[in-house]
């Protein structure tokens, strides 16, 4: 754990109270006997290794005693410059990855819009989109709700239109692929500390990268890709069911 600058100040504070104390109250230290205001006076221009000179200790203990101090004085001193900087660094640092983090997001959600319009004109071919029901479909309740009426037949009116050669599909897969690419950007460029958050997020890189690598022309594995594109918009889980967790969003969030 780093040392924040107040801490190093205060300990600074102190070694001068600790030693003006001494300073003070152990007889011999000077040739006559000082107030603790001398004391406090003589313990700062010595932490600060200003010294004037007008007082001086003569005993063997309060010359070691004032060297100590003023070696603590250039140690402490070096520490809080040192702080310091660790501390613009560390704030300069979690500036960038909160610049990071708000970027992923809203990445992600330029994702979820684009590939909601990209399943509409596959749903309905040859049919305008109304782009309020395209910005409405992004939450996840209501796109499910959407593509499960009359007996899903939109979503199947979906795979039915799946094609390499069709616009609307390879506009699907190459947001997957950008979606992939920054979130494997995140991960390179922000230090992330929780091991389960980088597994979690790398494991959803790898997700969109066999999802986008998948032969659409072949029956079998379109079905593999319909069923992964709708766990991923419509946040379902078919193992178990329905769920409202969006475990990536919940993942950035841990950062």
């Amino acid at each position: 754990m780093r040392i924040s600058p107040l801490q190093v100040f205060l300990s600074y504070l102190l070694v001068i109270v600790i030693c003006a104390i001494l300073y003070c109250f152990v007889p011999g230290i000077f040739a006559d006997q000082i107030t603790f205001l001398d004391s406090a006076y003589f313990s700062v221009i010595t932490i600060t290794t200003l010294g004037y000179g007008d007082l001086s200790p003569i005993s063997d203990f309060g010359k070691v005693l004032a060297g100590c101090e003023a070696l603590l004085g250039v140690v402490l001193l070096g520490v809080f410059f040192l702080a310091v900087s660790h501390q613009l660094i560390d704030t300069q640092e979690r500036k960038r990855t909160n610049a990071s983090i708000e970027n992923l997001k809203i990445q992600y959600r330029y994702w979820r819009q684009d590939t909601v319009w990209s399943l509409l004109f596959l749903s309905t071919q040859g049919s305008s989109v109304s782009s309020e029901l395209a910005d409405k479909l992004v939450s996840p309740s209501e796109f499910r709700d959407y593509f499960t009426e009359n007996d899903r037949a939109r979503w199947y009116s979906v795979a039915n239109n799946l094609s390499k050669e069709d616009y609307h599909t390879r506009q699907i897969v190459k947001g997957l692929e950008r979606l992939q690419n920054h979130i494997e950007t995140f991960i390179a460029t922000v230090p992330i500390a929780d091991p389960e958050v980088l597994r979690v997020l790398t494991s959803y890189a790898d997700y969109l990268n066999r999802m986008r690598n998948l032969d659409l022309d072949d029956y079998d594995v379109q079905k593999s890709f319909m069923s992964d594109l709708w766990s991923i918009t419509a946040l379902w889980d078919f193992a178990t069911g329905e769920f409202d967790r969006d475990y990536l969003l919940e993942t950035i969030d841990k950062i």
